[in-house]
């Protein structure tokens, strides 16, 4: 419920304007009432209510002194001002002081309902604008120290948390890796990712209310799964209800605990308090390490691969996770880099192995692609050869094209053109400038853009399904993130 602060120095006038909100426009709260504009400036700083609604001439301080004052220290607070016809010039130029709207007396209900109506569209954004915002900077791991605005945007007294990531963790080294999603306006769960892979979700207590939280998580959970977004997911949550106060602190442990437990290819739904079990090295991974060490210094490399794929068997059994492998395989290649030159530049083998983590479906898919990605690295090495690879390219996005329908993954593209995720991955850096998600995101926003401007009639859900989401609500999510506004403001506009 939005909160209205009323200003006025006649007692009438006040009474008026609270029991037209009290009975007209229900969905505002009146926190309290001034009858001049310093007395209000201390009631505006110590409860920062949402709407000011002021007369314009009272003592001390008039109303347009108010709102200019106000205008400085909270640019957020919508300020209305109240005015008579003979003040009506004066309250056109009072909007340049920061008024966002204004009202003649004597005041009509049904003006002053449609003006509420104005204003609550306006917070709606402006409340969906900071809430995202917060999100985002914890998310970040970004600090977020004013509790009292969180508290102001986040009304629930209690929240559930729980984070889903589908595939591998998000890129570390590449700044336009895909699309960052958050929850739309009227959504009651809210949610933000760092890129469309991902999504936190804080869900108030009033929705759970018809089961308990572990029966609502399952049916998210699997809902999750039936997505097609990615080829697995892992979900974490906290176990208890929170408080908005403590959302930093649970957010930063939910991406932590995110970090450890995702191992590639398994979908699992853990909770924040569980034992991650702890790495306990066999002696075989222990042998297996060794030899490739021992085949690395005697420039034995045609025999890597069969080690390596000992190794990945010993990794799938043991379940361990990405950041564990990853820092074995780099532990590998700074080994190949002091053997022997590489003919890849370190920053370039960095993105070239978060791309293979990020994208790859299972273990077999990240064996073969980490197989690949050493072999272009290693000098008088077999190589995959491409002829032609600009026509290639040009035939891998006129697939992407006549398929759009379809759930496209970076590794299905890779096997219908027999072609390496490493090498498919720098086509995309080299001739696009980007990441495969990333255009194959946009290429899907552009047609769905089409679609609306030819047929601005059509179901959301109908030009979700066209475009490759299953999901109308998640593709809202991404449309919006995209082009900056919702499917159904986008194609109002195209009619």
């Amino acid at each position: 419920m939005y909160r209205i602060l009323v200003v006025d120095d006649e007692p009438i006038g006040l009474n008026h304007v609270r029991m037209i909100l009290e009975k007209k426009c229900p969905q505002f709260e009146i926190i309290g009432t001034a009858e001049n504009g310093a007395e209000a400036l201390e009631l505006i700083r110590r409860d920062q209510p949402d709407i000011l609604i002021t007369d314009i001439r009272m003592p001390i301080m008039d109303g347009i002194a108010l709102v200019s004052q106000v205008k400085k220290e909270f640019p957020e607070i919508l300020s209305v001002i109240v005015s008579g016809y003979s003040e009506f010039e004066y309250a056109k130029s009072a909007l340049r002081s920061g008024v966002c709207d204004y009202l003649l007396k004597p005041l009509v209900p049904s003006d002053m309902m449609a003006l509420m109506e104005r204003m609550e569209i306006r917070l709606n954004s402006l409340y969906h604008e900071k809430r995202t915002q917060i999100l985002r900077s914890l998310c970040h791991k970004e600090v977020v120290d004013d509790e009292t605005k969180m508290k102001q945007y986040f009304s629930s007294e209690a929240y559930y948390a729980v984070i889903f990531r589908w595939n591998g963790l998000p890129s570390r080294f590449i700044k336009k890796h895909g699309v960052e999603i958050f929850s739309m306006e009227e959504e009651k769960i809210y949610i933000y990712g760092r890129d469309e892979m991902e999504a936190l979700y804080l869900i108030p207590r009033e929705i759970v209310f018809q089961s308990t939280f572990p029966e609502f998580l399952e049916k998210l959970f699997r809902r999750e799964q039936k997505q097609n977004r990615g080829s697995y997911v892992t979900g974490v949550f906290c176990e208890v209800e929170i408080s908005i106060g403590q959302l930093a602190d649970v957010a930063e442990r939910l991406y932590r605990k995110l970090d450890e437990s995702l191992i590639i290819g398994k979908n699992q739904l853990t909770g924040l308090e569980s034992d991650i079990p702890a790495v306990h090295v066999s002696e075989a991974e222990k042998r297996i390490l060794e030899n490739v060490e021992q085949l690395i210094r005697c420039c034995q490399y045609q025999q890597i691969s069969e080690e390596l794929h000992n190794i990945f068997s010993v990794w799938k059994m043991e379940e361990r996770s990405q950041l564990y492998m990853e820092s074995e395989i780099k532990y590998i290649l700074r080994l190949l880099q002091n053997a022997c030159p590489l003919e890849m530049k370190s920053a370039e083998i960095e993105y070239m192995l978060d791309d293979v983590f990020y994208y790859a479906a299972d273990m077999e898919e990240l064996e073969n692609s980490l197989v690949l990605l050493m072999k272009q690295c290693i000098p008088n090495v077999r190589k995959e050869r491409i002829d032609d690879k600009e026509q290639l390219f040009r035939s891998i996005l006129a697939y992407l094209n006549t398929h759009i329908k379809e759930p496209l993954t970076l590794g299905d593209i890779c096997r219908k053109f027999g072609v390496s995720q490493t090498s498919l991955s720098r086509m995309f850096r080299a001739y696009k400038e980007t990441s495969f998600t990333n255009y194959l995101t946009e290429m899907r926003m552009d047609q769905a853009k089409r679609i609306m401007q030819q047929e601005p009639s059509a179901y959301v859900k109908d030009i979700a399904e066209r475009v490759g989401y299953l999901d109308q609500f998640y593709f809202s999510r991404i449309f919006r993130s995209v082009t900056g506004v919702c499917p159904k403001e986008y194609m109002e506009r195209a009619m």
